[in-house]
């Protein structure tokens, strides 16, 4: 379900972009909210607001989690990282989106989660992707792939549909590129370890962590799925 809708939606974004931005949004499109994103600037409006909590509970987990999944792919890449809640899952996919504005596409976002299930894989011996289904669910029902047509300009929505079409559905089918990567001692070799490229993954993963929360960005209002 969630494979061919990403297909289809794929398929879609390419005939449709030039037409998107020949046409003038509306004061309540989130195309308004696409320089805040390009420029980060973005904050909490209320800072005690229930929303703002919701989003530092959800940094304060996704930090507690790359930095384990950063010990784990730093070595063996074998391991468990701690569980995320729906909230922390929820801000992810929509860290992925704020990402993908800012600069095109962010595939460090994608690999990280991928490292996870494949320690985890590697741990229990047995080809599973529970993070990335989650991901990919929470992305699906938050339309990201449609917000995103009013947040990109014209290259980097090409840059993006080119990805998906030829990148992303290694991500979605998931447990195929799980197996094939965990019987592949060479594979194995050059992704985990101190120089291994999953290292770069999470560490890029961490650095935007840290500048989303040092920043006080409330991603959520800057890719406009809330408004002020």
């Amino acid at each position: 379900m969630i494979r061919s809708w990403l297909i289809t939606t794929t398929m879609c974004v390419c005939s449709v972009w030039t037409s998107v931005w020949a046409e003038e949004p509306s004061k309540a499109s989130p195309a308004n909210k696409r320089d805040s994103v390009m420029t980060g600037q973005v904050a909490y409006s209320n800072p005690d607001a229930p929303a703002r909590n919701h989003q530092l509970d959800a940094l304060s987990a996704l930090q507690e989690w790359s930095a384990r999944l950063e010990s784990i792919v730093s070595s063996t890449g074998k391991g468990e990282t701690p569980e995320l809640n729906q909230n922390a899952v929820s801000y992810l996919s929509v860290l992925y989106l704020y990402c993908s504005a800012k600069q095109g596409p962010c595939p460090f976002i994608l690999d990280a989660i991928l490292d996870a299930d494949i320690a985890v894989s590697r741990h229990e011996s047995s080809v599973k992707c529970p993070l990335t289904t989650r991901f990919f669910k929470s992305y699906v029902a938050h339309e990201l792939d449609e917000r995103g047509k009013f947040l990109f300009s014209l290259t980097q929505g090409l840059e993006i549909a080119k990805f998906n079409t030829v990148e992303r559905p290694r991500y979605v089918e998931c447990k195929e590129t799980v197996a094939a990567i965990v019987e592949d001692k060479e594979v194995l070799g050059q992704r985990f370890g101190e120089k291994g490229s999953a290292r770069e993954s999470v560490a890029a993963l961490r650095a935007l962590l840290a500048e989303v929360q040092d920043k006080k960005l409330d991603i959520f209002e800057a890719t406009g799925m809330v408004s002020k």
